[in-house]
């Protein structure tokens, strides 16, 4: 996970938020993380998923401030959603849209992580996998007619 729960709660919810929600369960606050970071990763497929996410037991290699606070703020909209007290549920729905028109913005190319690498070519395929365009193209091999 690239944002922990308390991370998320000095810059996102109040502790006692997250554990009034959460009725004190780490885990189900790592839930809603989890599902935050899923969501970020079906917009970013471009990027290099394993070296902003980590993969597995691998830690992330990279760090993004921006990527980190979108996380964030869909962590909170989620746990938000889960029980209600005394927070204005309409300023996190807020954010949560704006969350997902920038990360629909990044995954069509209109605005780009900074910090998050393209994934590398290999090879050994025919294709081109770095993606370090956002565009990519190919084509059938030459036909040769023998008459």
């Amino acid at each position: 996970m690239i944002v922990t729960v308390k991370e998320l709660g000095q810059t996102s919810l109040y502790p006692e938020v997250i554990e009034t929600i959460t009725r004190d369960s780490a885990e189900a606050a790592e839930l809603q993380i989890l599902a935050a970071e899923s969501l970020c990763k079906t917009y970013l497929g471009r990027y290099d998923l394993a070296a902003v996410f980590g993969e597995g037991e691998t830690p992330p290699t990279v760090s993004s401030p921006l990527l980190k606070k979108i996380v964030k703020i869909i962590a909170s909209y989620y746990l938000v959603r889960m029980a209600n007290p005394n927070v204005d549920l309409e300023l996190f729905r807020a954010d949560y849209k704006d969350a997902i028109t920038l990360l629909e913005a990044i995954r069509d190319g209109k605005n780009n992580l900074v910090e998050v690498p393209y994934p590398t070519d290999d090879p050994s395929t025919p294709g081109d996998e770095s993606n370090q365009t956002g565009v990519s193209w190919n084509s059938n091999p030459k036909r040769i007619n023998h008459f």
